[in-house]
């Protein structure tokens, strides 16, 4: 795995079997743009989080952790 800014946002997204262009679509920017945020690039803006945070069923603080939480 790579260098990652948000591993439980990359984790969580992979669970669910999105691809970074879907999750893209659902916060309507573009794949690429995406891709800069997901790997600490460019900044997630707060509704962007909030989306995700709902999207995933996980608090923000949670989904943005760049700590790996295993188990429930």
């Amino acid at each position: 795995m790579t260098n990652l800014a948000y591993p439980m946002l990359y984790i969580t997204r992979k669970e669910h079997a999105h691809t970074q262009k879907v999750v893209a679509k659902k916060l309507s920017i573009s794949p690429q743009r995406y891709q800069l945020k997901e790997s600490g690039k460019a900044q997630f803006s707060l509704p962007e989080a909030k989306i995700l945070s709902e999207l995933y069923e996980m608090p923000i603080d949670q989904l943005f952790s760049n700590s790996i939480k295993v188990g429930s």
